[in-house]
């Protein structure tokens, strides 16, 4: 772990020794990204800095039986010890990773009132008809569980078979609101229009500092994020 973490700060430096200036890329005129997949040939992804920076402010949500999509990341790496159980759900029969194999938008083999924690980050967007996989995960939510879900406002689009939809801190308001009470409802947007310019072009995390990827403009919202209780 200590020589992991010693690598990744080591990758860092370099990276942001040799980062093009914001200006830079300002004045470029060019047709392509610098990279085709959200950055993660050049390191971590900017959004993922925005998801995980949600997830660990609301840690203390995620707790007991929980579900998450696609694979366990994150229910392992900000639950820990508080998780009792995990559920992976995928549409996905090929995914070995998950042992339920089912439609967000159904979830006929899931009971309700069953998880304590549901993570969905960057899921909706990718779903038709979000509104009945909200439905659904209000469904099978315990009584004071929590979901805790991200979304793009802005994003690239690389596959547009799957990208239906981008989401606004009011889109999510209004998506949200009609299964949850607005009282136990939490929207909120990060990002900004340097950091936004980045993660469009694909540059990676290790190119932006932290007071960057930190920096919070309401007005140039890049993901939004919601924190709902049952």
């Amino acid at each position: 772990m200590k020589i992991e973490n010693a690598i990744r700060q080591l990758r860092r430096a370099l990276m942001l020794m040799l980062r093009p200036s914001s200006s830079y890329w300002m004045a470029v005129k060019s047709l392509k990204p610098l990279s085709s997949k959200f950055g993660y040939d050049r390191g971590t992804p900017i959004d993922r800095f925005w998801i995980e920076s949600f997830l660990e402010l609301n840690t203390k949500r995620i707790k007991g039986k929980c579900l998450e999509v696609t694979d366990s990341t994150y229910a392992e790496k900000f639950g820990g010890q508080k998780i009792t159980s995990i559920d992976v759900l995928d549409i996905n029969r090929k995914n070995r990773q998950a042992n339920i194999h089912d439609d967000l938008r159904h979830l006929r083999s899931i009971k309700s009132n069953t998880y304590d924690c549901i993570i969905l980050t960057h899921v909706l967007g990718l779903i038709d008809d979000f509104d009945s996989a909200i439905k659904q995960c209000h469904r099978v939510l315990k009584p004071g569980g929590a979901l805790l879900a991200t979304s793009s406002c802005f994003s690239p689009t690389y596959d547009t078979s799957v990208n239906f939809w981008r989401f606004t801190k009011a889109g999510y308001g209004y998506a949200f609101g009609k299964y949850f009470s607005p009282k136990h409802l939490t929207v909120t947007t990060y990002g900004n229009v340097l950091s936004g310019q980045c993660f469009w072009v694909g540059m990676a995390q290790e190119e932006l500092t932290k007071q960057q990827l930190e920096y919070n403009d309401p007005r140039y919202p890049c993901i939004v994020t919601a924190l709902a209780i049952k």
